[in-house]
């Protein structure tokens, strides 16, 4: 099993700011990996973020990363290890950055970047490729360039899904919006 998710990490707004955005709210209950659909924790360094598994609040879509980048700068990555795709990007002032794309079924080594990423791009990136190539390249059973735009994303937030942040709490955060009710729901109970 692995991790299938999204987070965005917000500098320059509120929790709050942030949490509406998305029509969201904290719930009071806490915990320490995120495991619920959506939670909200402060990182270490001014950071903001949310985390949504199976990318449920889709924050790999332009419109809400464009909406969202007017409350901060945002970082955002996405991780789906079943098929080992990894994303990160960075926006701001409702503009794309830069982006950094991986996506194994097209090819172990791919790697589209586009706009400027910051400077300790080429040092991960490099360093990766290098383990990559040690491992056998495209015939290697392992996969380091999956973790080029995740190794990116903490370099900038302090944050990586995979690791503990020692203090670190996660609040659970729910929808503000009604749920929606279908009238066939009625009949079927």
């Amino acid at each position: 099993m692995g991790f299938s998710l999204s987070w965005a990490a917000v500098k320059g707004g509120t929790p709050q700011a942030v949490q509406e955005a998305f029509a969201l709210r904290g719930t009071g209950a806490q915990e320490e990996i995120p495991e619920s659909d959506i939670t909200g924790a402060e990182l270490p360094g001014g950071w903001y973020m949310l985390v949504s598994n199976r990318d449920g609040l889709r924050l790999t879509e332009d419109a809400k990363l464009s909406r969202l980048s007017r409350v901060g700068e945002v970082i955002m990555c996405y991780v789906e290890e079943h098929v080992m795709c990894s994303f990160a990007a960075c926006w701001r002032d409702g503009r794309l950055i830069w982006s950094v794309y991986h996506d194994a079924q097209s090819s172990i080594e791919s790697l589209d970047v586009k706009g400027e990423p910051p400077a300790t791009f080429a040092a991960i990136r490099d360093r990766l490729r290098l383990e990559q190539a040690k491992a056998g390249g495209k015939e290697a059973g392992v996969d380091h360039i999956f973790d080029i735009p995740v190794e990116l994303a903490q370099a900038i937030t302090g944050y990586q899904h995979d690791e503990i942040i020692e203090g670190l709490s996660f609040e659970v955060l729910e929808s503000t919006k009604p749920e929606r009710r279908f009238w066939w729901r009625r009949l079927v109970g």
